[in-house]
């Protein structure tokens, strides 16, 4: 079958739900990946009452507009930014879809193409991850750059890509090495400082599997500049571009209310001694371990402290409302009041708390990474036409 034999509103249409889908898999990598949990379980369930999510309200999109934000079991808040995934997801695919599909030339087979979209769209799902997980965290998983370097190294080698197996190969090692070797070690030799992340030129490592060396040097080039803008239009607004950094869950706590909720929290979820999945080692700073090597998840906000409406989430497969992300109830969980892992007390401070909050100079950082992702989509859809527009203002 030929690509040119399916109408056109057919291939949109399932390319908008096939994209809105990923997107709700992408949510989960999003709120999971960063917390070193699975993507595969547990399964959905409303992090305020522990309710399991029905199959029909998993609905990308339309299930937060048909539940108004509201988790239908208990009423906890849900943040847009999970509507707002599943959207991106969906629109990318369709632009994704009209490139490879809908203007393919008479004669494509469809098969081949369809598999070169597919390809693409988890190019464009992993820069999209990479944007919401930077922004929220500073950091960018090897979940994302790594498998999709590979990927597009392969689809490059395959004679599938949008560059030559060479061009690939050469933008993928130009884009890690030179920002690495510049941005990263030098930079830090010279000021005492890092320039970007690790988590950058591994993203670069990605786009230039991709998109070629050309596609390199746009993504650093329009990032740059794209960054540079937002940072002055948050200085001169005085906002930042992060959220604001949690609250200190402890405080305010006296130690034996502590010790009572911990107690009571392992009793009902016995499960959270034995899971390696997605939990971190609390460590108090109470004297003496809470039990043999107890641990806990990204278990609520403690009972009365302040939770942020922001913080409440969808779903854990990001369309279902459900545990990723929502902060209002005895077994939610959030970005802003997830328990983060400490260092362990030293004896010297054995008897005082350990502050989860303490505030965190790189707050004030720029996140390179969604200015990189968002200047590799502008080349992946428009970098044609704008690089013969820019050179045209010289003619």
């Amino acid at each position: 079958m030929y690509a040119s034999e399916l109408p056109d509103a057919v291939v949109r249409f399932m390319a908008f739900v096939f994209g809105a889908t990923w997107g709700s898999f992408f949510n989960v990598c999003i709120y999971r990946w960063p917390r070193h949990m699975s993507v595969v379980s547990p399964p959905s369930h409303c992090p305020a009452c522990g309710a399991p999510i029905q199959a029909w309200r998993n609905v990308p999109i339309f299930g937060y507009l048909f539940l108004r934000g509201r988790a239908a079991c208990c009423g906890a808040k849900m943040t847009p930014r999970y509507m707002v995934v599943e959207l991106l997801g969906a629109l990318l695919c369709v632009g994704i879809a009209e490139r490879f599909i809908v203007h393919a030339p008479p004669g494509v087979e469809l098969v081949p193409v369809a598999l070169t979209a597919l390809a693409y769209f988890m190019f464009a799902g992993g820069l999209l991850v990479a944007t919401f997980i930077d922004l929220e965290w500073l950091v960018i998983p090897d979940e994302v750059s790594l498998p999709g370097a590979a990927l597009g190294l392969l689809v490059a080698g395959n004679g599938m890509g949008m560059v030559t197996a060479e061009d690939a190969a050469l933008g993928a090692a130009m884009g890690f090495l030179f920002v690495q070797l510049v941005f990263v070690w030098a930079y830090e030799r010279i000021t005492s400082r890092r320039g970007m992340g690790e988590g950058d030129p591994k993203l670069l490592l990605m786009i230039g599997a991709f998109l070629g060396w050309k596609g390199v040097l746009f993504s650093v080039v329009a990032g740059s500049m794209q960054g540079l803008l937002a940072a002055a239009v948050s200085f001169v607004a005085g906002s930042s571009l992060l959220p604001a950094p949690p609250h200190d869950p402890l405080d305010g706590w006296e130690r034996e209310d502590l010790l009572a909720y911990l107690k009571d929290l392992f009793g009902r979820h016995p499960e959270l001694r034995q899971s390696e999945e997605g939990l971190l080692r609390l460590d108090l700073g109470l004297g003496a371990p809470l039990a043999d090597d107890s641990t806990v998840a990204h278990e609520p906000p403690l009972p009365s402290q302040p939770t942020s409406d922001d913080a409440a989430s969808h779903g854990d497969d990001g369309a279902s409302h459900g545990d990723d992300g929502a902060s209002h109830g005895d077994d939610s969980a959030s970005a802003a009041d997830a328990v983060v892992p400490t260092p362990a007390a030293t004896e010297a401070n054995a008897t005082e708390p350990v502050s989860l909050a303490e505030p965190d100079p790189e707050r004030a950082m720029i996140p390179f990474g969604p200015f990189l992702a968002l200047g590799a989509l502008e080349f992946f859809f428009f970098g044609e036409r704008l690089i013969d527009a820019y050179f045209g203002l010289f003619d």
